[in-house]
């Protein structure tokens, strides 16, 4: 009998006596220990959620900590020195080596303002999560906004996990960040033809109610490629793009990320007005 066989035959052993052991029990022994087996299982979810609020709240408030000495630094009246740049240098890689963690830790938007400092100095980051409006300015108005609505079609009251941006047939819908197309979907129900882009820190994005396809499922596309056109596909009551985020598996409100990149390269180009940083 080899190592493979000796442990597949003793695996059995052990689940067998465990099975004859409980057959012997009684309905009230058995219900006893289903629910203490319950109630462990209870607390041993809660307390791994508690461990990982824990954890985000600490690499929040370091974050922070970081945030202020790096304003601070960058607002000293000695910026040029070599002993101001060198401080802020070590701050940045200070930050580098936590922020790849903390961006996959942070459930939403709500946690981005701990980084703003940084991502002033480092905005080429903002191309890799969701930061811009995956159509042009001036092609579209906000029709319906990310939570609680009554549903255009069946009229009842539900949540609305994404929001809707009203625009012509056939404008172009571009990436809202680099990622790669996990799935592109045809029907004519729900979201109708829609795609879906997964993209670094836990990300994902999708795109609804799409006229025509232009890109393919696999396919690695940069922030602003376009990738279809605005349609009225599936259930639709005119044009427009639906659009979700999804953090985590949780989807989430879109609407901080859609200013979040014209933010920081706003002020990057009052700092460096003959610097390439427009969208």
């Amino acid at each position: 009998m080899n190592f493979f066989e000796f442990t597949t035959f003793r695996t059995k052993n052990i689940i067998l006596g465990i099975w004859e052991c409980l057959k012997q029990l009684g309905r009230k022994e058995l219900a006893y220990l289903l629910l203490l087996t319950l109630v462990c299982l209870v607390y041993f979810v809660q307390g791994d959620h508690k461990m990982s609020e824990t954890r985000l709240h600490d690499a929040t408030v370091a974050m922070a900590q970081y945030q202020e000495r790096l304003k601070l630094n960058i607002n000293s009246d000695y910026g040029d020195s070599l002993t101001v740049q060198k401080e802020r240098e070590q701050l940045l890689m200070a930050i580098e080596e936590r922020i790849v963690t903390y961006l996959y830790q942070i459930p939403d938007y709500s946690y981005i303002g701990s980084l703003e400092t940084y991502l002033k100095c480092r905005h080429v980051l903002l191309e890799q999560l969701p930061s811009a409006v995956p159509l042009e300015k001036g092609d579209y108005i906000l029709s319906s906004d990310y939570g609680i609505r009554s549903h255009p079609i069946s009229g009842k009251t539900k949540k609305h996990f994404g929001i809707d941006l009203a625009a012509s047939n056939g404008k172009p819908v571009y990436a809202s960040a680099s990622g790669i197309i996990t799935d592109i979907f045809y029907s004519d129900k729900g979201y109708g033809t829609h795609i879906i882009i997964k993209h670094r820190f836990g990300f994902q994005t999708l795109y609804g109610h799409l006229d025509k396809v232009l890109a393919h499922k696999g396919q690695k596309v940069e922030q602003h490629e376009l990738i279809a056109t605005v349609g009225s596909s599936g259930s639709s009551t005119g044009y427009h793009l639906h659009y979700e985020t999804i953090k985590n598996q949780v989807k989430i409100d879109p609407r901080p990320s859609l200013a979040l990149k014209k933010k920081i390269y706003e002020h990057v180009i009052q700092i460096n007005p003959n610097k390439d940083g427009e969208e």
